[in-house]
């Protein structure tokens, strides 16, 4: 990294220019070795090196888990946690986890922590992932810990890449029939409506209506886009806002197949976390805080809320989330059989296998009434640009006769 400094060297004069160093601390260590009193000292921030930390975002699911495994795997071997990570570092393919990996080894070089040298990371890791890890470094069980985050973020990855293929036929459909409609306006109905004109017949309804909406696009193409974008930013500015959010995310809760789907994923998450948490002994409201932040939704986010409540004045915890109605009565239910036997987190376990089952499921119906809708709403586009070519033909060879 680069550092801009301005000091006075040990001859009393101002010296400025950039340095190399680490992190700011060894830079600054490095003036003061060479006798400054550094004045100031700041990180030189280029708009390339903007660019590429805004690029390179989070961390994949997939490569945090593979993280996970591998760190385990080496503590549990014995080796030293410094040299874990340098081999790690070395080994990285992705180039997010590599620059994180980076990260983290001159963090714990340094004597810090793994859960500190992690924050240091600035977001591209899960806040989840750092808590937990924090926790096993202070019970000493962080070899187990970092094993039921990788399996956690390998099931988190799994979902995402299911839903990820569920989206991707509509997508293509979607994309097929752009391409034809714009197939058919630029190059097919042009030459038809000519050779009419030069006929001087007159063009069907459904002709001119296609004609008319392609003359609009095409003038007010600009106006159009500029208005999507600010109705697009606008949209995700209102979403931010707490009330409108969980408006929206209730409604998207209450569509018939897409809600219920999403409802099995926020309860699989939901109890996994919960069992990931309470084979830490963690206590209960620290979870439920951390639960706010995870559950990527505000209706069950807010119940969160409210049970958090219940419990600080007294109730257990069946009782506080059976008076929430996102919540299914199974889920309850486990949750009352694992506080009675004392195996609330292997339940919970089982809770979030099950819903699991029930989102591949969900996610496979999805794809399966998808494909035949977006068969027929292609269909009825195909079959009104054809129309719209065909009866203009027939006119002609009508007139022809």
């Amino acid at each position: 990294m680069q550092f801009k400094y301005k000091a006075i060297d040990e001859k009393l004069a101002l010296v400025e220019g950039v340095m190399e160093a680490v992190d700011i601390d060894a830079a600054r260590r490095s003036a003061i070795d060479n006798n400054w009193q550094v004045i100031s000292l700041s990180e030189v921030r280029s708009l390339d090196m903007m660019i590429n930390q805004k690029i390179q975002g989070k961390v994949k699911y997939e490569s945090v888990s593979s993280f996970c495994s591998q760190l385990a795997m080496m503590i549990r071997s014995g080796a030293n946690l410094v040299r874990g990570l340098d081999i790690l570092q070395t080994q990285a393919e992705d180039k997010r986890l590599k620059g994180v990996l980076e990260t983290i080894f001159q963090g714990v070089s340094r004597g810090n922590s793994l859960s500190q040298s992690m924050r240091d990371c600035k977001g591209a890791l899960p806040d989840l992932l750092i808590n937990l890890v924090g926790v096993g470094e202070e019970s000493g069980s962080l070899d187990s810990v970092l094993t039921s985050m990788a399996e956690y973020y390998e099931r988190e990855n799994f979902i995402r890449k299911k839903i990820t293929s569920a989206a991707i036929y509509p997508v293509i459909l979607t994309v097929v029939l752009i391409g034809l409609m714009i197939f058919f306006i630029n190059f097919i109905i042009p030459e038809i409506t000519d050779l009419m004109a030069q006929n001087g017949q007159k063009l069907p309804m459904v002709t001119q209506i296609i004609i008319d909406s392609a003359h609009f696009l095409r003038i007010n193409a600009v106006y159009i886009i500029i208005g999507l974008g600010i109705a697009i930013i606008g949209l995700k500015r209102l979403a931010q806002v707490p009330k409108v959010r969980y408006y929206l995310d209730a409604f998207l809760l209450r569509l018939p197949l897409l809600g219920k789907n999403m409802r099995n994923v926020i309860i699989a998450r939901f109890s996994r976390t919960l069992a990931l948490f309470l084979h830490s002994s963690i206590p209960i409201v620290t979870i439920l805080n951390s639960m706010e932040n995870i559950l990527g939704n505000e209706v069950p986010r807010l119940a969160a809320m409210r049970v958090k409540e219940r419990i600080i004045q007294g109730e257990t915890l069946t009782s506080a989330f059976g008076v929430e109605k996102f919540f299914d009565p199974m889920v309850i239910q486990m949750m009352s059989i694992g506080e009675e036997t004392g195996r609330l987190e292997e339940l919970m376990e089982e809770v979030a296998n099950h819903y699991d089952r029930r989102v591949e499921i969900g996610i496979a119906r999805m794809v399966a009434m998808v494909e035949p809708i977006f068969t027929v709403i292609i269909g009825i586009f195909a079959g009104g640009m054809i129309i719209s070519i065909a009866l203009p033909i027939f006119n002609m060879s009508n007139i022809a006769k």
